[in-house]
């Protein structure tokens, strides 16, 4: 199996991979597990001490429940059944204020420096005059299959596809419209280049001779949006140290 990064985003949370020499069963156990297995750190409990705002304590204990919050997981671990929750398992986030307007993730204030939102600028809720709002949240690490809000990216993978572009000019003029106009570059012919994503891919494939697309068995192109709490690099190296953990746990399962 060969893999390869060959597109990073500028601000560096999607990276696209090259996966060849492999099948569908390990991308997608891959994708399962960036999914599932990934730990974050979310928002699970909220003490509310004040709190007449427009929205009832329940609504914004769910809006920062999806806040997604940088991770440690070289500073944090994953609380064990029956442990008694400490330092290496949680990290405390407070609020107090009476400001009017918007009500902001920034404007949270945390035990923990490296532990703060992605998104400074997402709104709790907001207040009027006269209206105050002071709660204490506790988030921990948590895995994507024990609730979304602790899923790190979204993930996705599709069929290498190997593209051949002739613009022949006479079936280019009969055939134009019939493609998107994405994939036509200044001087009016077809990309190769362009045609760069699964919807131009599959709004080009069997319109005419003009795109032929053939697609690769054995190679993927997969790709991992990350929603911030972790670099697409670190979802990777430890979705794949998930993996293992599993293979191991099923070969000692077989002795």
């Amino acid at each position: 199996m060969d893999v390869s990064l060959f597109e990073k985003s500028k601000d560096g949370l999607t990276a696209k991979l090259l996966i060849r020499g492999t099948t569908p069963a390990f991308v997608n156990a891959l994708r399962r597990a960036i999914l599932e297995e990934v730990p974050t750190f979310a928002i699970e409990d909220v003490e509310f001490r004040k709190n007449n705002s427009i929205l009832y304590d329940e609504i914004i204990a769910h809006r920062l429940g999806l806040i997604p919050l940088k991770t440690d997981l070289k500073g944090y671990r994953m609380l064990k059944p029956g442990e008694e929750p400490g330092k290496a398992h949680q990290v405390t986030f407070s609020l107090k204020t009476t400001k009017q307007g918007n009500v902001v993730a920034g404007d949270m204030d945390s035990t923990d420096k490296s532990v703060v939102p992605v998104y400074p600028d997402m709104v709790i809720t907001k207040l009027l005059k006269g209206q105050n709002i002071e709660f204490e949240a506790v988030a921990v690490l948590g895995k994507g299959k024990g609730h979304s809000k602790w899923c790190p990216a979204h993930v996705y993978y599709y069929n290498e596809p190997k593209i051949t572009v002739t613009n022949d000019p006479k079936l280019l003029e009969e055939t134009r419209s019939k493609y998107p106009p994405q994939i036509f570059d200044a001087s009016g012919k077809i990309d190769k280049a362009l045609i760069s994503t699964p919807q131009l891919i599959d709004a080009c494939e069997g319109v005419s001779k003009l795109v032929e697309i053939e697609r690769k068995d054995d190679s993927f192109v997969f790709v991992v949006e990350s929603w911030g709490q972790l670099t697409p690099k670190q979802i990777l190296v430890e979705a794949v140290e998930q993996l293992d953990a599993q293979f191991e746990d099923v070969a000692g399962l077989m002795k």
